[in-house]
């Protein structure tokens, strides 16, 4: 009598990264890298438009009348909202080739061999 000593357990859900499986996922890690740096890109730039913002509006608050101070604190919140639309335009781009070309730049499916 044989026994099993070892058995394969797997997870059905993660077989498939977006349309890729997982073997083409490891045989070309740029897919997956391109969709975390435009994650992190937008988180980060997130984070710095709302600190900028921030930092913007408490400029403009302490800023006691003096026109330089207020130029500055104006062009910190002129610029953050230069960034967000930056990175409104980047998800817009995303969404509009999604639309257009019938494909999502986020879940790319590179070819690979066999």
């Amino acid at each position: 009598m044989e026994k099993k000593l070892a058995q394969t357990i797997e997870n059905p859900v993660l077989k498939k990264v977006g349309e890729g499986t997982v073997d083409q996922i490891k045989s070309n890690p740029l897919a997956p890298f391109i969709v975390r740096l435009w994650r992190a890109v937008v988180l980060v730039g997130g984070l710095a438009l709302l600190l900028f913002l921030i930092w913007g509006a408490i400029d403009w608050l302490m800023c006691e009348g003096e026109p330089e101070k207020l130029k500055n604190a104006k062009n910190k919140i002129l610029h953050a909202l230069a960034g967000m639309a930056f990175l409104a335009a980047s998800y817009a781009v995303i969404k509009l080739a999604q639309v257009i070309f019938g494909f999502d730049i986020l879940s790319i499916e590179w070819p690979t061999p066999n």
